[in-house]
């Protein structure tokens, strides 16, 4: 392939800007690289138009060439291999917009200049190469079915029936199959308020599919406002559970300020659909909140609760910060129940709600199912 002209580089500097945008090695945010001049050389050597510092990637790793105003990649020999959309290239081959350019374990995304999107933190993951395409990993979550909802039974302190299920984000994707590591994920590519959508959508869907009754808990992202786009989200998750109970738990982090988390309640219980406070106990107290805008229900942390022993100093500060919540009229559930002595340390505080391994692990709804036509 012949080197473009300069004539031809001028002509380009006219038309839209090519840029790959990537997350590059010990850098803190994404990086769009605008492609200049032709041929584009990316590689670990300082002299190549786009350094790339992994030890992974080769020193002349692959190229870009304009051509007839497409764009066309090359590998060069390169050690671990140039992939196009995930695929090893060993000829030059087509690139176009949107599409993901893999040097051994580090990704990007060709796009014009019209797409550009703000930049987000967004940190190398330098695993097996793979499992380090955060983008297109992302892409398999969120678009080609690769999310499972996993349900947490919650269950009443009297009778120990189940009452409702949280619902669980896991996925079988490599590198993301740890909520923690799909959220981090989401985080850095800037998709974390669209996957906690996608993760409460699919939830009610795969609830109301499978026939089986009980309240619904479903979480938020702590960088979720409480504004306009998370009501009108909710709103279409009402819409889709009947008269099924919807419970939506906000993380304090979410909280800005009284007035609009006060606001945020009035508008979420118009939908009939219940407020909790989720991980009470962790960070701040939220005892203003509590007095200004109490919750329906109130989910006591795991820290707080999972180690209590009927006596103990630990139980009698629980035990105020749930008569505190009791004569604020909110339903109290302790969380991360593990063993016998906690749960009857609970008991004796008088929580009206479990949620822990105690009372089963996080599943896949089938196996609800299966259990109750077996108790049918």
């Amino acid at each position: 392939m012949n080197s473009s002209s300069d004539t031809h580089g001028d002509e380009f500097a006219a038309s839209p800007q090519w840029l790959l945008e990537g997350c590059l090695p010990d850098h803190e945010s994404i990086s769009r690289t605008p492609l200049k001049t032709f041929p584009f050389c990316a590689g670990r050597n300082s002299a190549c138009e786009l350094q790339v510092a992994s030890p992974n990637v080769s020193k002349r790793h692959a190229t870009l060439q304009l051509v007839d105003d497409k764009l066309i990649v090359e590998d060069l020999g390169s050690t671990n291999g140039t992939f196009v959309n995930g695929r090893s290239i060993s000829q030059p081959t087509f690139v176009n917009h949107g599409d993901l350019i893999q040097l051994a374990d580090v990704e990007f995304r060709l796009l014009l200049s019209s797409e550009i999107v703000p930049e987000v933190e967004c940190t190398n993951i330098n695993y097996q190469p793979e499992q380090s395409w955060t983008i297109s990993r992302m892409h398999e979550v969120l678009n080609e079915g690769r999310m499972t909802i996993f349900f947490q039974p919650i269950v009443t302190s009297v009778s120990r029936e189940v009452f409702g299920y949280e619902a669980l984000v896991r996925t079988d994707v490599p590198g993301l199959e740890s909520p923690i590591a799909l959220f981090d994920a989401a985080s850095r590519l800037g998709l974390e308020i669209r996957l906690s959508q996608a993760c409460r959508t699919e939830a009610i869907k795969t609830l109301e599919a499978s026939g089986v009754p009980g309240a619904l808990f479903l979480n938020t992202h702590c960088h979720e406002r409480l504004g306009p786009e998370l009501i009108e989200s909710m709103r279409e998750i009402r819409q889709q559970a009947g008269d099924r109970t919807l419970v939506l738990e906000i993380h304090e982090e979410a909280v800005t300020d009284v007035d609009s988390l006060r606001d945020f309640a009035v508008a979420l219980r118009r939908l009939d659909i219940k407020l909790a406070f989720d991980d009470f106990g962790v960070g701040q107290s939220r005892l203003l909140e509590l007095s200004q805008v109490s919750p329906d229900y109130l989910k006591f942390d795991r820290s707080l609760v999972k180690d209590l022993r009927q006596g103990a100093a630990q139980t009698g500060l629980v035990a105020n910060l749930h008569r505190t919540a009791i004569e604020l009229g909110i339903t109290t559930l302790a969380e991360g129940l593990e063993t016998p002595e906690s749960i009857a340390a609970c008991d004796e505080i008088g929580f009206t709600h479990y949620q822990g391994f105690a009372f089963g692990r996080p599943q896949p709804i089938a196996n609800f199912l299966s259990h109750s036509l077996e108790e049918g």
